[in-house]
């Protein structure tokens, strides 16, 4: 026995211990051809072109504007509740919440025609009652407001 310390990894080959033959590997592993798989196409929205709906959750403001405005210029004072609807329809899309921000522009505008005109034929109406009023009231009426025959 000899006292000389032992490898606890055992031998190495400068000590003399038999080599095993290596098997041969290549340098560099071979990797298999990687292809190129084809993108899988985006999905499409329903309905054949809508958009998803949480960009169209809130266009019922803008469609709501412009029927307002639009009914304003029978009615006149639905025109204001236009007005509200297209600067809310404004601000949801400005937010992303609605994708119709010609139809709320277009509700909004018309309802602000709208309103001006029809402040404007208060305005004209109002004048021309006084102006009739003030005409044909009073002590002295004039020829033509009272009646000839009598």
């Amino acid at each position: 026995m000899s006292n000389a310390p032992q490898d606890p990894y055992g031998p190495t080959p400068d000590q003399g211990a038999p080599q095993q033959p290596q098997p041969q590997q290549p340098q560099y592993a071979q990797q298999p051809p990687v292809y190129a798989q084809p993108a899988a196409p985006a999905p499409q929205p329903p309905y054949g072109g809508y958009a998803p709906a949480s960009s169209r959750e809130k266009n019922w403001m803008g469609l709501t504007s412009l029927i307002l405005s639009l009914v304003g210029l029978f009615t006149w004072f639905t025109a204001i509740a236009g007005i509200v609807f297209g600067h809310l329809s404004l601000s949801a899309a400005k937010r992303g919440e609605a994708d119709n921000r010609g139809t709320g522009l277009t509700g909004l505008i018309i309802g602000y025609v709208v309103t001006v005109l029809g402040i404007v034929a208060m305005i004209v109406f109002f004048v021309v009652i006084g102006w009739v009023v003030s005409e044909c009231g009073g002590d002295n009426p004039a020829d033509w407001c009272t009646d000839p025959n009598a």
